[in-house]
């Protein structure tokens, strides 16, 4: 493990500063996405019937399957490698070259599964304009896990940005236009659309709305290329060697990855579809969606520590990681906390502001608080996920993950073995998907907790 000649051994203060910079400017940079991300709902869920918008989720869901298959880690993998070496445009490029490689590969296997299954050509053409937009995104991420080795992450978050208000623009023409022909918060129908949505129907708005991604996901793509090229030593050739070993060290967090979205995400997703009817999926999407985005914030602040974490373990400054893991510790405990009390205490209300009053459903009042004590075992997850990172016990990781996706699974099965017949069945079914990710997401918070403890040897530490 080499080291960086950039900041050697950074006193824990220097650390802090930047550390807390960098996450705060993620932080001011989310919310201000998270608020376009509010404005583009609102208008994508008053605009669509929740029949439709239950489709719009379906699609969602199964090309971020594939976006996570396609990970592999590189991201994670490219800014440990980073933190070592902060302007190697080797790693970049190697890494950048593997990352485009995989997407390409595993969202053509996406596309060509659709068609093999003889699905809907609507539903087809949004997940192919998806892919695209988050294939751009891969070119995104690779440049974001240099400007995070770098602490740059301003410049990141700027090109974000900009790619969130680009897209925005363009939901806000489609439906705003339509809207004010139909009637806000009415589904359109195929004579009052504009001509180029009329000629194929009223749903294929699922494809406008989908195709204006592109566009922000390419702004966003080609500024973070841009503050790349300013900052690291660019090589435009990829090495191969490089990019075998940048595939074969990734692989196993790209495991890791894979099989937690898959108890914490998809599995969750695919049960839900298979209990709830369209409208009633449209609930259960926005709940789940919001939920999902409250989670990243222990992922940026993780991601912030990582190239400094990665220095002090290089070091053997124990009494170093000691500090900053406690401080992270009691913010994120403090975070978890107050998002479960007021998630739900409010979550109705919530629903009702970023979306339409017709997306919360009475019978379903459990699943918002829910999935807010799930964002919030997420942050120690997080924790433990990043520190393992650090000390390279991916495998070790990757394990304990398969014995959290058993453990899922029967409450997944549960779920799904319940009768229809059964007074309040959908809402026990749902209970059961929930506490499923839940517990799976636990298990790996407690036994990575002890594996850290051992790995740094704190009990001994601790004693003396």
């Amino acid at each position: 493990m080499t080291t960086s000649t950039t900041t050697p051994n950074p006193s824990l203060t220097v650390l802090g500063k930047k550390i807390v910079f960098s996450t705060a400017v993620q932080y001011a940079g989310r919310g201000l996405q998270m608020l376009l991300a509010v404005v583009a709902l609102k208008l994508i869920s008053n605009f669509l019937s929740q029949h439709d918008y239950g489709i719009y989720g379906t699609i969602t869901e199964y090309s971020l399957f594939f976006s996570v298959v396609a990970n592999l880690g590189i991201f994670a993998n490219i800014v440990r490698r980073m933190a070592d070496n902060p302007r190697d445009g080797r790693i970049f490029i190697s890494g950048l070259a593997l990352r485009l490689i995989s997407a390409g590969i595993i969202f053509i296997i996406g596309i060509f599964y659709l068609l093999l299954s003889g699905s809907d050509p609507l539903f087809i053409g949004c997940v192919a304009l998806l892919l695209v937009s988050l294939f751009l995104d891969f070119i995104t991420s690779v440049c974001d896990g240099m400007l995070q080795a770098n602490y740059l992450m301003g410049r990141a978050t700027l090109a974000l940005v900009a790619g969130r208000l680009v897209s925005l623009a363009g939901i806000f023409l489609l439906t705003v236009q339509t809207a004010a022909l139909t009637g806000m918060g009415a589904p359109a129908d195929t004579a009052s659309l504009p001509p180029i949505l009329a000629a194929a129907g009223a749903p294929s708005a699922l494809f406008w709305i989908f195709g204006a991604s592109i566009a922000g996901s390419l702004v966003t793509a080609l500024l973070s290329l841009y503050f790349v090229r300013a900052r690291i030593d660019w090589s435009w050739k990829a090495d191969p060697e490089l990019i075998k070993k940048l595939f074969w060290t990734s692989f196993p967090i790209g495991l890791v990855s894979t099989v937690n979205l898959l108890y914490f995400r998809f599995l969750p997703d695919y049960f839900a579809t298979l209990s709830l009817t369209e409208e009633q999926f449209a609930t259960f999407n926005i709940s789940f969606r919001i939920a999902q985005v409250v989670s990243l914030l222990s992922t940026f602040l993780m991601f912030s520590a990582l190239p400094g974490l990665r220095e002090y373990l290089a070091q053997k400054h124990w009494q170093k990681v000691l500090k900053l893991l406690r401080k992270i510790w009691i913010f994120l405990a403090a975070c978890g906390l107050a998002l479960v009390v007021f998630g739900s205490l409010f979550g109705a209300p919530l629903i009702e502001l970023l979306t339409h009053k017709k997306y919360f459903l009475p019978e379903f009042w459990f699943v918002l608080p829910l999935m807010f004590v799930l964002a919030a075992v997420s942050y120690g997850y997080d924790v433990i996920l990043v520190v393992l990172f650090a000390l390279e016990k991916d495998w070790w990781l990757f394990k304990r993950e398969l014995l959290a996706l058993t453990i899922a699974l029967l409450f997944f099965g549960a779920g799904w073995l319940i009768p229809a017949a059964l007074p309040s069945s959908v809402q026990l079914k749902l209970l059961l998907i929930i506490i499923g990710a839940i517990a799976g997401e636990t298990t790996m918070l407690i036994l990575g907790a002890i594996k850290i403890k051992k790995s740094l040897g704190l009990l001994t530490h601790e004693k003396k």
